[in-house]
This record gives structure tokens, sequence and C-alpha cells, in this order.
């Protein structure tokens, strides 16, 4: 929320700078985001009167101004259009350095002198003000030349960014910081007491009646009508402040209810009379079948669990979201209903989330906003009405409330909440916290008894006021904590959980072959399937669709981590980066029917991917084992059965002993990547991380080394072409048996002279013994095993 330095000095004497403000108000848990200085890029600029334009007399596109700025007469030179003699204009004089970055100084220009240059509202950066952003600005005409800037917008205030807590609804208003304030400073809170003329002779009950059907969703809804309005645009001081807290100002009735919301942040409604059928207002839930067109410029459709406000025939708002266009105030308005409610927050929250629509009363309404807030909402309204003569107010004010607001008194145990906070606070300074909160507080024994203002519904039990107290006394005004010994303390060893652990741990071996972590969305589009070429078989099409998605684009809970990783190196490659490796932990959702009656199995998942024309099969398989190597897993490799990788040139990884696949990896299908709009080099794995943490580790034995030879042995064998590396690799490790070393593929050839759809495949095979030098004898046995097994098992040859 926005709020400007000036607007709090309205209800607090504040007597401290703007820094130390915003330090206060951060310690006490309202955190301040930003400062702005509305004034950073004014300095330096004055409203200036063009008195006289000529053509520049060596520039077509130039002309010559002489420009009253007050104290003298300046020669300026501008190529603008839009600019005529007697235009008020915002004159930047040498020194000054605008938004846009450019820093004035007096200059020639086709050797006639300039001294300064004419602004935008672009280079002021004052964009929330109606003008053309690219030609001048004009001024209003009862400016004085030589004003400084921003005196003449009202732009020397000092505006807070704050980020307000959920629990704290209160404090998201103008008033509510100021409450805040008062206490951090020990500065008095002023109170202001509205008043307004009215027309006695007429009452609202001339112009509408009020009828609620569910006060638990509406506990409190106000109404008074307004007529002989004269709808125009508001006074530059209102204007001024709204365009301060980023509200774009309308017309003098909305811009009094948007000015009301901010201040106490109370969401009011301004109904046009005329659009009121049968004069009613009828707060009701939806009903089937009805829709209504709001000033977003959708139409929606209406539903019994909504909350909406309706005329005796059609809704007219939905409660606490937006207006409808049927009813909404316009320039030829002449009496319009004031509204303002009190509103169920979870039924705004949900409505607004099911229709998509979150709105500056939405926000409000979303955190609660109290019974008595429309009360003082009303009251603020009528008196700005009053003061900006915008109509006349008729006499009466219609109130349906379910119950009254009133004070709540509690009662706290003093010995509890110093338990609480693990110190112990004096009295005086316990009571003189919470009175400057606005809870009148006094203390008999161990107990506090305080009583809770109605805008403080947070306030339930000894923990709320525990909290209270310590912001207060610790983080900002008083800033007295001392923190006791721990005379009975213990240390806890703190430990990652098994997968976090094992998790950080393969992510630290990715980052060490060149991999950098991203961080996907988990939901996805519902044609993801298609475009990772699943069969309609496979179970990973069957993806859990949101109940109430933003958008199609991310509609469904993914089943597989490629969709993400792909679309982000898609991304990547379309800002020109075309070299990078990238991993992602996450979670993939498998439901175990659809429609879903239970919840999914939630699988946790390890993608990585290489967009780099160095990597190639080999390269990743090497990561692969690199990641698996400290798990005790008899692996071997078969041709992969997950379509969106190439048929070819991609395996599954498969845990010899239970046959369980636990991951893949591969170069992606050709058709998958021009699906994604990727290149077509990219190398991509998943591992499955649930199974891989199960495994064993691996256990070492310390073996001194041998003091016997290593004997090297190379075979060639043909195979038949679908033949996997892999098996033929564990077969060589089993025929060995205890004599075996290491076994690796140093060389593949294909030719006709071999045969078509055959290749030679050639090992290096490595044998040591640790009782004995091996003879000549024992290794062509292994040797002749080897080459029976491979015969055997995969119709192997020997070349």
């Amino acid at each position: 929320m926005k709020v400007t330095l000036n607007w709090l000095k309205e209800f607090v004497d504040i007597d401290i700078s703007a820094e130390e403000l915003a330090e206060k108000l951060t310690n006490s848990g309202n955190e301040v985001e930003e400062i702005i200085y509305q004034n950073k890029f004014l300095h330096d600029v004055v409203v200036g009167k063009i008195l006289e334009i000529k053509q520049h007399p060596n520039a077509e596109k130039l002309v010559i101004c002489q420009v009253d700025i007050g104290e003298k007469i300046t020669q300026i030179i501008t190529a603008a259009k839009n600019v005529k003699e007697n235009d008020l204009v915002p004159v930047s004089l040498p020194g000054a350095s605008l938004a846009n970055g450019i820093n004035i100084t007096a200059s020639k220009l086709r050797g006639e002198d300039s001294f300064g240059m004419f602004c935008s509202i672009e280079e002021l950066g004052v964009t929330d003000y109606d003008g053309d952003a690219d030609g001048i600005m004009i001024l209003d005409n009862d400016l004085v030349p030589g004003t400084k800037i921003e005196d003449a917008l009202l732009m020397n205030d000092v505006v807070f960014d704050v980020n307000v807590t959920a629990n704290r609804p209160d404090c998201m208003s103008v008033i509510g910081l100021a409450r805040e304030v008062s206490a951090l400073i020990h500065k008095p809170f002023k109170e202001k007491q509205y008043s307004y003329k009215v027309d006695k002779t007429d009452n609202v009950s001339n112009y509408v009646s009020v009828s609620v059907e569910d006060s638990k969703l509406c506990p409190r809804y106000m109404a008074t009508a307004i007529k002989n309005i004269k709808i125009k645009k508001s006074p530059n001081w209102l204007r001024a402040r709204l365009v301060s807290v980023g509200i774009k100002p309308i017309n003098n009735i909305v811009d009094i209810t948007n000015y009301v919301l901010v201040e106490c942040g109370q969401p009011m409604h301004s109904f046009d009379h005329k659009y009121l059928e049968g004069n009613k207002i009828v707060v009701r839930r939806g009903k089937k079948g009805e829709t209504i067109s709001v000033l977003n410029g959708n139409t929606y459709d209406v539903n019994e669990n909504m909350l909406c406000i309706c005329d005796k025939n059609k809704p007219v708002v939905i409660a606490g979201i937006i207006g409808g266009t049927n009813s909404c105030v316009s320039d030829d308005t002449t009496t319009s209903v004031f509204e303002a409610a009190c509103f169920e927050r979870a039924n705004v929250r949900h409505t607004g989330r099911n229709i998509g629509v979150r709105t500056d009363s939405t926000a409000r309404f979303e955190k609660g906003v109290d019974v008595g807030s429309p009360e003082v909402g009303m009251q603020r309204a009528l008196a700005l009405v009053d003061e900006l003569q915008v109509g006349e107010i008729v006499s009466g004010i219609i109130d349906v409330i379910k119950e009254k607001p009133m004070p709540r008194k509690l009662s706290f145990s003093l010995s509890r909440i110093s338990k609480l906070l693990g110190i112990e606070i004096d009295n005086t300074k316990v009571i003189q916290i919470l009175n400057n909160l606005g809870m009148q507080s006094e203390i008999n024994g161990d107990e506090l008894s305080s009583i809770i203002p109605v805008y403080r519904a947070d306030i339930e039990n000894d923990a709320d006021i525990a909290e209270e107290i310590i912001r207060m006394y610790g983080y900002s005004v008083y800033d007295d904590i001392e923190v006791p010994p721990l005379h009975s303390a213990t240390v806890t060893v703190g430990a990652y959980d098994k997968l976090l652990y094992e998790a950080r741990k393969l992510k630290y071996m990715l980052c060490d072959y060149g991999y950098d972590e991203v961080v996907n969305f988990s939901i996805c589009a519902g044609n993801v399937s298609d475009k990772l070429l699943l069969n309609n078989n496979n179970q990973l099409r069957q993806m859990i669709k949101i109940a109430n998605p933003i958008s199609e684009d991310i509609a469904y809970v993914r089943t597989s981590m490629a969709n993400s990783m792909f679309s982000c190196i898609a991304k990547n490659e379309s800002k020109k980066n075309s070299d990078f490796r990238l991993f992602e932990l996450g979670r993939v959702y498998l439901p175990k029917s659809l429609p879903i009656t239970e919840l999914p199995i939630e699988e946790n998942h390890l993608s990585f991917a290489s967009v780099n024309s160095k990597d190639d099969f080999f390269v990743l398989k090497g990561v692969v084992l690199k990641l698996l190597s400290e798990y005790d897993v008899n692996i071997k490799f078969d041709y992969s059965s997950k379509e969106f990788l190439h048929p070819g040139i991609s395996a599954d990884i498969i845990n010899v002993d239970t046959n369980e696949v636990l991951g893949c990896f591969g170069k992606v299908h050709p058709k998958v990547c021009k699906n994604f709009e990727m290149s077509d080099n990219v190398l991509y794995g998943e591992l499955y991380l649930d199974k891989i943490i199960s495994l064993k580790k691996k256990s070492y034995e310390v073996k001194a080394l041998s003091k016997y030879p290593v004997v090297n042995r190379d075979i060639a064998v043909i195979v038949n072409e679908e033949v996997v590396i892999g098996n033929l690799e564990t077969s060589i490790k089993k025929s060995c048996g205890n004599l075996f070393y290491d076994v690796k593929l140093f060389d593949i050839y294909r030719s006709q002279a071999i045969g078509e759809n055959k290749k030679s495949l050639a090992f290096n095979i490595k044998l040591l013994s640790y009782d004995k030098t091996l003879t000549d004898e024992e290794i062509n046995g292994v040797i002749k095993k080897i080459l029976k097994d491979l015969s055997y098992k995969f119709g192997a040859e020997l070349r």
C-alpha cells in the first residue's frame, strides 16, 4: 500500500525525517519497501509562459521561443509541434537532471542559443498525469510563471510503499498507518470529526430502499443519495493525492470514493440512481443464469456462491470486487446512491479467484474490513461531497446492520506474557504502549485488562498482546530488549531429511559439471502431451486440471519435468542464449484416477538438459553415471521408451536387480524440438529421485594394491545394430568372474563388408588377480568364455 508523508501529517504531527519514520514503521512490522521522493527529477524545473515563437533561421523543424520564467525572459529552442504562444509549459533549466537521464545544459542549436528545454510528462517522470507522453506537457493556465513545477503539480511529497501483513487489515489505510505512527513517535492521533449540510426537505427513502438477504455474507450495508450532481474534474489537490498513491483520477464522484478507500480503508461504490430499477438495492446471492457486464469490459456468469448487489431485477455489482456497467456513474449522472458496506472476506476471496478479477476493493475485503468501517467511510465521503460542492446530500442514511460493533474487553496474565517474551517489562511501559496503540489498559496484580477497539479484530489472546508490546518495546520505540542468559538451554543438532540431503548432493554434482539450477512452474498447458509426442495410452497424458485456472496456458499440473525444461530452454534460446546447461529439482503429479477422488501421487524428479555443441549422448551418460556413482546399484541401459527422446540416441536407466526404471536420458526427438521451437542439439535427462534415494549407498572394502600385473586384451565382435552396448559390457563383466578389473568400449565400426544392419564393437578388457600372475592359459580361458557368452546371448561373432 502507498501512503504519503503529508497525508499522514493530517492525522499526526510528524517531526522526524522520512527515512527515520520508514525505519520505525519497518521495525514495528509494517515494512516500508520503498521511499519515493516525488520531486526527485523536478529540481530546476519551473513553470514557463511562451511569449513568442519564431522560426529558426537555420533549421526548418526548429522554432525559437521567448519564455517568461518569472525572474527573467529566456530563450529556448524546440522541435515540439503541440506548443503555441501563451501556453504554460514545464521548463527545465541548466542543471536539471530529468527522469529519462537527460542532464540539461545551455547549448547552441544550429548557431542559436538555447537555455533549457520544454518537458513532456515522461521526461518529468509524472506519467500518471493526463497528457501526450511524447508531446510537451501543457499546464493549467492559472499557474504563475516561475513557480517550481513540484509546487505547481503538488508533487513535493514523499511516498512510502508499505507492505502490510495479512493480520493487520486496519493498516490498509492512511488512518490505520497514522495510528501506528502516533504510537511510534509518541504524538497524539488527531481524530477527525466530519460535518456536512443536508437537504432536510428530502429523504433517502425517496430514492432507494435496501434489503439484505444474507447477513452472514454482508453484516453491514449503508446507503444514501446525492442529488443535483455536477460531474466534473476534481480539484488539483485531490487529483494529486490519488496520483501519488497510484490511482488515476476519473471524475469528482469516483475520485471521492477512491479517496475514502485510501484514507479510511473503506471500499465504496457510487450508483447512477436512474439505472436502479424499482429504486431498490437487494444484497443477495446470485442466481443461475444471471450475467453481469462489469467495468473491466468483461461479462461474467453469476452463480449461487457469489454475493451480488442487485436492483429489483438484475445484479449491478459483484459484491466487494467490481461494479457493473449497467449502473455506474457517467458524465450525465445527476443523482447518485453511495454505498459503504462490509462483506465476508472468504466469499470475496473465492469469488475474485473464480472470475479472475482483483481490485483495490478486493485487496481490502480479502484481509477484512471491520463492521465499524462503513460508517467512518460514509461520513468522510459525504464531507468531501459537501466540501467539493459536488451536489446536494439528502437527509438520512440507510444502515442495515447485523450487530452493532462494540469494543471488546479482554484480560491477560502478565506472567504468561513475560513467559512468552522471555523478558519482564515494566508495567508502566506496558500500559503506555497499549494506550498509545488505542487499547485502553490497566493492571491489577497479575491481570492486564485491555479494551480492544473494533478495528483491531486481530487481537484475540495473550500471544497477540505480547506481540504488540514487544514490537514497540524492543524494535521500534524504546529498543530496550536485553537478552537474558540461557541457564537451561540445550543444543539441538540440525539435519536435513534424507530426500533434501541426497538431492543437495546431486545438485552440487551437476553444478560441478557446469549446470545452473532453474525453478519452473509445476503447472502447464493442456496440449503439452501432444507437443511431447506422448502416445494416447501413455499414463503421463492423465493430467489433473486446476479448478480455477488463470489461463489455459497454466491450467494443468505436470506429469513430466520435460515440458517445463523444454519451455525454459526455448525461452533462453529466444534471447540468443545458445550454450548452457540447466537442471531442476521438482515434483510431478500422477493421478490415481480421473476425475480425481483422492490426492495424486507426488514424485520427486531431477531433470537436467544441455544445449551445447560439445556435448553428446556419451557426455550425458557420463553425467548420469557420476550422479549414480554413490549408490550400490547394478544398472543397465536399454533403448528408451520415452516418446520425447530420440529413439536411437536415448536410453532408460534400469535397475538390473528389480527391473525398475530409474530415469532416462538422451537426445531430444527432432519433432519435439520443433514443437517447442528449440534448436535440434538438446540433450535431456530425468532421474526419479524417490526410487534412487531408497537405494543403498556403496560400501568400500579397503584392499592393498595387487602386486601382480594387470593383463590387457582387446576383442572385436560383430553384432546386430539393435544390440545395446551396455548389455555386452555387463555380460563381459560376469564372464570374467573374480578376475574382472575393467572393460571399456574403444571403437565402433560399420561398413558394407561386415553386413547390413551390423556393427563391429571393440572392447579393451583388463584382468587382474590378487593371488598370482595370470598365465596365458587362464587368460585365454576367460576370453573364450566371454566370446561364448556373447555369442549365446547376443549372436555375436568374433571379427
